[in-house]
């Protein structure tokens, strides 16, 4: 085999290394230089559906609020920034509720259902409040809450945060904004 030439393997890797920088940078590196925090192109997953029982009575169907901006909030009163959340979305929902926006907030209290009804009439909780269960819990993925899901008209999940704090608030608030205005 005398004449043929073979490349040198450190070559190869620092090809493959520049390759997977400039992918890195062209995906991550520079959109947050343009600062741009617009919804991503790709709408996200479709939610997925569930039928819960409300606190209020009845039962209620995630796909009935279709064509509608929904926050899923899944939480509950034991949480200490779920606690802190509520004021916040109550906020919200009063500020969005006539704009084509809705939240929905995801219980797992179903043992303290007086507990439950006495700390939603103490924050005057004015949105739909469900029971929920591990079947949900699981097909969301919840892990820790509080965990939020923001969903756009057509029932993708656009945004999702776990835990409470202004920044987050601010945040979920941009995207409602921007997701009501969308067709």
């Amino acid at each position: 085999m005398k004449g043929k030439v073979h490349a040198h393997p450190t070559g190869k890797l620092l090809t493959l290394i520049g390759l997977c920088l400039i992918i890195f940078i062209i995906f991550q590196v520079v959109p947050a230089i343009s600062g741009s925090k617009k919804p991503p192109a790709n709408h996200g997953p479709l939610a997925p559906n569930f039928t819960l029982p409300s606190l209020s009575g009845g039962e209620i169907s995630l796909k009935d609020y279709r064509g509608k901006v929904v926050l899923l909030d899944f939480w509950s009163i034991h949480c200490p920034p779920c606690r802190r959340a509520v004021p916040h979305l109550v906020i919200m929902y009063e500020r969005y509720k006539n704009d084509g926006f809705v939240a929905l907030g995801v219980s797992f209290d179903r043992r303290d259902i007086n507990e439950l009804r006495e700390f939603v009439g103490e924050y005057q909780v004015a949105y739909p409040i469900l029971l929920g269960n591990m079947e949900v819990a699981r097909a969301y993925g919840i892990r820790s809450i509080p965990s939020m899901f923001l969903l756009d008209k057509k029932g993708h999940i656009r945004l999702h945060r776990i835990g409470f704090n202004e920044e987050i608030g601010n945040e979920i608030e941009e995207y409602i904004k921007r997701l009501i205005k969308e067709k």
